[in-house]
């Protein structure tokens, strides 16, 4: 299993300026593969991922996306989290066909089978923790935003 060290600093983002999901891996895609996180195969294979099996989740009080892709496109494992500037529509993992508004993503790159399974489950711990959660939303700056995110709890239910 997996641990914190996985949660990339370099990896974090504040505030970024998105209208759609496609647009959020566009631009972190890039970054993880200028950073050697990723192959040339991620940008389009989280895109038709995500296409097929959107990742937004319905927790109270915000929704909050966990994207991943295939194995075959992580060169290093990572969980690179992301608060947008604004709310974007993302479809709910649970109902593709249903849109979530959703403002903190946590990006995924395991190339461990089944990592992510257990790291949704630690993630779902999280987000029931709601003084956990509003430290992700009133971060003011990257490290911040960091520090809140790391103080995530490691083990689930």
């Amino acid at each position: 299993m997996l641990g914190k060290e996985v949660i990339m600093r370099e990896l974090t983002v504040l505030d970024l300026d998105a209208e759609t999901p496609e647009q959020i891996f566009d631009v972190m895609g890039k970054r993880f593969e200028e950073l050697g996180y990723v192959n040339e195969k991620y940008i389009p294979s989280i895109k038709k991922r995500e296409s097929m099996y959107p990742t937004a989740l319905p927790t109270e009080p915000y929704p909050i996306a966990i994207p991943h892709t295939e194995a075959d496109a992580i060169v290093k494992p990572f969980i690179a989290p992301v608060r947008l500037k604004n709310t974007i529509s993302w479809g709910d993992m649970s109902d593709p066909d249903n849109k979530l508004d959703v403002k903190v993503a946590f990006m995924l790159g395991f190339y461990e089978p089944g990592a992510h399974i257990e790291l949704l489950q630690i993630l779902m711990h999280n987000f029931q923790r709601g003084d956990w959660v509003e430290a992700l939303f009133a971060a003011k700056t990257e490290d911040e935003f960091y520090d809140a995110v790391m103080d995530m709890e490691w083990y689930h239910d």
